[in-house]
């Protein structure tokens, strides 16, 4: 009976419907191990030397899930359908059990217990990606699985406050307690994953098949397409160093705008931030025309770059404030970084018709995107913090916005000569 309920082959409408809800609960999950741990602010934890020790905590982490994107190059552009399962459900369990060890560890276990709950952590996303790539309603999909980016993060960690506040437990075992809340519907997400049906014919007339990409091939498209591809992965680091920080240290920043007592402000303020950017990166599966879908995602990432500079200049000046500056600028972060997952990589491969898949594309990024996220971590660290979390906010949004801005118009350049080239030699998939 509970088979034939979830028989996903029988329509493929019915199969998008539980792909959405599947990839949005699964990645939950997985937020829920990953983050639920910045709910606590852990100011009796001391490592000496004048270090802050959340953001000790969190560098190691943060330094962890880095290098699985390094290893994910390899590990996921490579793998075989059949072995998602067994990496997906074995990564995200021993993220937890690392939970459990940070809980009940001493000090410096604590923090070997984080970074090897990152370093499981950090290839999760490409994995559950290929189960959605290559289909024509992928920018759908996918946007289903961003909205964790935005909504889940703030879910898992109000679920962590409201747990320590409302009934009183520890901030050392409330991360444990929260990802396993979440756990039995991860659990129940990959199992319907795993039911899904593999993209037919039409989905690869339209966006090319999409097979394991090995050393050979990956070198070879990085000769052929270097310089622009960097130029994205240059937009990529700006941006997921600017989400890091937002969502690592927003709590400090909203108990410093006077809102300590009330945590529901995390959530409440990146509902409109999801929605928003949601609605606009899942409309490109609106546009069947290929260059014209990357064209218009590279227009959008313009578009959020100069309103990142314009509400960060009116919040600094007074005329806008805290509450509507972190949903306006949030969407000027996030929409080119849902843009990224939904719409750009994505059409880019059907575009070049490269053998390969998405994960390399995501993955080359991500390692060097939280590369970048690490060093400004450190730099924070042995430089010093002297300013207030707004100051910090505030001068970070203008400098990326600036550098997301001229980056974006010179790969856009780029890519539209190469399409150029690539039509007039017929080998450009335009569909």
């Amino acid at each position: 009976m509970f088979n034939k309920i979830f028989n996903f082959t029988n329509s493929k409408n019915w199969s998008s419907a539980y792909l959405i809800i599947a990839v949005f609960i699964c990645y939950t999950g997985m937020y829920a191990v990953r983050k639920s741990f910045l709910a606590g602010q852990f100011t009796g934890l001391d490592f000496g030397y004048g270090l802050d020790a959340k953001t000790i905590l969190v560098l190691s982490q943060v330094l962890g899930y880095m290098l699985s994107k390094f290893f994910g190059i390899r590990i996921v552009s490579e793998m075989k359908k059949e072995h998602r399962v067994s990496w997906l459900t074995g990564l995200v369990s021993f993220g937890l059990l690392m939970l459990a060890v940070f809980a009940w560890g001493p000090g410096l276990v604590k923090v070997a217990a984080l970074f090897l709950n990152g370093l499981s952590l950090g290839i999760v996303f490409g994995i559950v990606f290929s189960f959605i790539e290559g289909r024509k309603n992928t920018e759908l999909l996918a946007a289903a699985l961003s909205a964790t980016f935005i909504f889940s993060t703030g879910l898992v960690k109000t679920t962590g406050l409201v747990l320590m506040q409302d009934f009183n437990l520890g901030e050392y075992q409330v991360p444990f307690l929260t990802g396993l809340l979440f756990f039995p519907l991860f659990l129940l997400s990959v199992w319907v994953l795993n039911r899904t049906g593999a993209p037919d014919d039409s989905d690869i007339r339209e966006r090319v098949q999409r097979v394991p990409m090995y050393r050979e091939d990956r070198r070879q498209f990085l000769i052929q397409n270097g310089t622009g591809y960097f130029g994205l992965v240059a937009i990529y680091i700006v941006l997921t160093v600017v989400r890091d920080f937002r969502d690592n240290f927003v709590v400090e920043f909203w108990a410093e705008q006077g809102f300590s007592k009330a945590p529901q402000v995390v959530t409440l303020t990146e509902i409109p931030v999801a929605v928003s950017v949601l609605l606009v990166a899942s409309a490109g599966v609106l546009i069947r025309n290929n260059k014209t879908a990357f064209n218009v995602g590279m227009w959008l990432m313009m578009l959020s770059a100069l309103l990142m500079l314009c509400s960060t200049m009116l919040f600094n000046w007074g005329r806008m404030n805290a509450v509507v500056w972190m949903i306006v600028s949030g969407i000027g972060v996030y929409l080119p970084y849902i843009l990224f997952h939904c719409l750009v990589f994505e059409r880019l491969v059907a575009l070049l018709k490269f053998k390969g898949n998405v994960g390399f594309l995501f993955y080359m990024a991500d390692a060097f995107g939280y590369l970048g996220s690490v060093a400004v971590l450190v730099l924070k660290e042995v430089l010093g913090f002297h300013q207030s979390w707004s100051v910090f906010f505030v001068n970070m949004n203008l400098e990326a916005a600036s550098c997301i801005l001229l980056i974006t118009v010179f790969v856009t350049w780029y890519f539209n000569k190469k399409f150029a080239k690539k039509s007039a030699a017929g080998v450009l998939n335009y569909t």
